[in-house]
């Protein structure tokens, strides 16, 4: 399996859902209506929520299929026995948490969230099926995990982009010709994971070998013990990363009427579709990291670790640098609506910052991910928790989503200079330095002159029309990120001319 193909097809693949929930979004605002919207972003946030109950065993499962392939070609029926277990959990939970949500709907929709024109028993009825898909999606997580694993990133990409057609468009189709009422919206959305479930279900389980070397059950504590160090760390991290990027999120939940918490959600949307860009290189440099590990190849593997981080450096920069410029204009030019872009653009301009660092301070957890030890990861992730959760709870209420914006910058970017050192000097002595300046600082700087220049000549000004001001912008980031690459190839010949210099 080719791994540029690979990333080429994550690319595609998260490339197309992205794209097509941002261009879809301003149509939905306008069928379902900014209260309604917010209910779609409260089930986002529930959802992430939710996901600590993955208890970090997705990813283990994908490292595992990982790891199995660059070993020897028996035990697969101790992998399947893994898998039938945490089925058996997954299926247990879903249930439980399923019922909750069900019992809890009406006091969600009166007491928690605040809601004017929609009637609560259509509030109530959402959240219900919220809890429903919630179960299907962990199962979706899990096989979609094992299926990257395996690294068939081609397939599983063309799976996404003709599920996420379904989802956007499909839906789309139905607001606009059948229906506006939220629950329908809900309802087409469960059908949707219905479906997804089953395909990634089937596929993962045609992948895995069937061998009887240890036997068909359907639970055993013996082969989620032999896994549980490593899930258990990545379950602690990945709650701990969930409480620190969604308990914003659950406050102003709350705090905001929900109308105001769905123009939060535009910025959600803009922020995390950033984050989403990293997505499809991680997906493939995981299982490709691991199993040179486990072939003994540490320099491949660094090298390939290097490269990522400039690639994704190289077109996370010019995103971060123009979205934050120009928020406000690219949120009316997106959704033409002028009170949710005045509203939410001074809030996406500190997120979209943050989450740029976010996207680069990310790469010593594939590290760690990698080595298969995560120590590190899990204090550090600590030590954020107790620090940034009580700034931000504080920033939410005394001074609302944009008081939450600024902290979350600062927070990100006094983690950056600090943890990713302590990584590298602990796992690659010597190696941060280089890392640093040639592989982050360099496309940083790249994009800082062009985006400074590319400003002076592109000035947006308020008489342009939606389509130039997206034009604008979309101009402002293809250039930028050709110098950036560019600006790579040069490096690169420089750095294999020193070398073959003896420099």
């Amino acid at each position: 399996m080719n791994i540029r193909w690979n990333v080429v097809a994550n690319y595609v693949g998260q490339g197309y859902s992205t794209l097509i929930a941002i261009v879809m979004l301003p149509f939905y605002l306008k069928h379902l209506g900014a209260e309604a919207y917010g209910l779609v972003g409260f089930f986002a946030m529930l959802q992430a929520w939710f996901a600590l109950l993955d208890m970090g065993l997705s990813p283990t499962l994908s490292r595992q299929m990982a790891h199995k392939r660059g070993q020897a070609v028996s035990g697969w029926g101790e992998l399947r026995k893994l898998l039938r277990s945490i089925e058996v959990l997954f299926m247990l939970l879903a249930f439980v948490i399923g019922l909750g949500i069900w019992l809890s709907s009406d006091w969600i929709a009166t007491r928690w969230l605040t809601v004017q024109t929609l009637s609560h028993d259509e509030v109530a009825y959402c959240i219900t099926l919220m809890g429903i898909m919630f179960g299907m999606r962990w199962f979706a997580s899990l096989y979609r995990g094992g299926v990257q694993g395996m690294e068939r990133m081609v397939w599983l990409n063309a799976v996404t982009i003709v599920l996420a057609t379904l989802r956007f468009v499909g839906v789309y189709a139905l607001l606009l010709w059948v229906t506006q009422k939220p629950r329908h919206f809900f309802e087409f959305q469960l059908a949707i994971s219905v479906i997804e479930l089953w395909i990634l279900a089937a596929k993962l389980y045609r992948l895995t070998p069937h061998r009887t070397d240890a036997g068909e059950v359907w639970f055993s504590w013996s082969a989620l013990n032999a896994v549980l160090p490593f899930a258990s760390g990545i379950a602690y991290t990945s709650g701990l990363w969930i409480l620190l990027t969604q308990v914003d999120k659950l406050i102003l939940s709350h705090a905001l009427p929900l109308k105001e918490f769905g123009y939060f959600t535009l910025v959600a949307v803009v922020a995390n579709g950033l984050l989403s860009l990293t997505g499809p290189v991680k997906q493939a440099i995981l299982p490709r990291m691991t199993l040179l590990l486990s072939r003994g190849d540490a320099p491949a593997m660094l090298d390939l670790y290097r490269k990522s981080t400039l690639v994704v450096a190289g077109v996370i920069f010019p995103i971060t640098g123009t979205v934050a410029i120009f928020s406000t204009e690219l949120l009316y030019a997106w959704t033409g609506d002028k009170a949710a872009a005045d509203w939410a653009g001074p809030v996406l301009k500190w997120f979209v910052l943050g989450n740029g660092i976010l996207a680069i301070a990310a790469f010593p957890y594939y590290l760690q991910f990698a080595y298969g030890r995560i120590r590190l990861h899990v204090i550090n992730s600590t030590i954020n928790a107790v620090i940034q959760v009580p700034i931000l709870a504080f920033a939410a209420y005394q001074y609302g989503a944009l008081g939450v914006a600024y902290a979350w910058f600062g927070v990100r970017l006094f983690g950056f200079l600090i943890f990713p050192a302590i990584v590298h000097h602990q796992l690659v002595p010597g190696f941060h330095k280089k890392w640093l300046l040639r592989d982050v600082l360099t496309p940083a700087l790249v994009t800082g002159v062009v985006i400074g220049m590319a400003w002076r000549v592109l000035r947006i000004e308020g008489d342009w029309s939606r389509l130039e001001m997206l034009v604008a912008i979309a101009t402002m980031v293809m250039v930028t990120c050709l110098f950036n690459f560019v600006a790579m190839l040069y490096s690169s010949k420089l750095w294999k001319m020193r070398l073959s210099n003896g420099q």
